[in-house]
């Protein structure tokens, strides 16, 4: 469930994985300090399993399942609806006009980029054969959705900032990763609209955005408000692992409301 906003561009060029001495991957998108660093730390565990995910290494090949693949689309639309709500109720509690551009551009742009996308993967005949009228919200997403609402109605600045991160953070870092299964052949690849979309240099620009709000906000924020604020990160990071996961159920597995 990325963040998109007008970041059609073309994409980067193919490169490998960033990897230290160590094996550990290394953020395309630097902390921009140590209250992100930490957020980046703590979820070292969840992030190594996300770039395990059969999920993402199948779609970036282009042998993903259709079915799991629409399965996942469909989920993320309906995610959108309460990601705008989030986004507009952070752009309500900024505390400047920067900050307060930044996340009614997210509100206003996401819908409307997303869905375009959601549209365009459609006119394939395979994945449209796969669409399911009046699909459900899983379990998964209603759990994920309901967690940002209430971080952005009942927490403050800081920690809802800090909720939504993975949205731009994670998915900007997947969305390379992805882009490196594919080995950067998009042409004819059954999903090259959402690799373009995701590993795109204008993406990973606003998201470098995002974390840099998110670290002004943390620095102004107490000690007890940023310790929640990093858990808030960890916890969406998790929900952005479960929201992978869940296409790879059999659909009979799948919990829906």
């Amino acid at each position: 469930m990325g963040a998109l906003e007008n970041s059609r561009e073309r994409p980067r060029p193919h490169q490998p994985p960033h990897y230290c001495s160590g094996g550990v991957s290394v953020a395309l998108i630097e902390p921009a300090g140590p209250h992100t660093a930490r957020m980046w730390e703590e979820t070292t565990d969840i992030r190594a399993r996300i770039d395990a995910l059969p999920f993402l290494a199948e779609l970036g090949a282009g042998t993903l399942d259709p079915e799991k693949f629409t399965f996942y689309i469909q989920q993320d639309a309906q995610y959108l609806v309460a990601y705008q709500k989030t986004m507009t109720a952070i752009a309500r509690q900024a505390p400047g006009a920067d900050e307060l551009r930044f996340w009614a551009k997210s509100a206003v742009g996401a819908i409307a980029e997303e869905k375009a996308m959601q549209e365009e993967l459609f006119t394939n005949d395979i994945l449209a054969a796969h669409r399911v009228e009046g699909l459900g919200m899983s379990l998964h997403t209603a759990a994920y959705s309901n967690f940002l609402l209430a971080s952005a109605t009942y927490d403050t600045y800081a920690v809802a900032a800090a909720a939504v991160l993975p949205c731009y953070w994670i998915y900007a870092e997947s969305g390379v990763a992805v882009l490196d299964a594919s080995k950067g052949a998009l042409e004819g690849h059954p999903y090259g609209t959402w690799v373009e979309a995701y590993a795109d240099e204008t993406f990973t620009r606003i998201s470098r955005e995002a974390v840099q709000l998110v670290e002004e906000a943390c620095d102004a924020a107490g000690e007890a408000e940023r310790e929640r604020a990093i858990e808030a990160f960890r916890q969406a990071t998790r929900f952005e692992e479960l929201f992978w996961t869940q296409p790879m159920d059999e659909p009979e597995a799948r919990i829906l409301i």
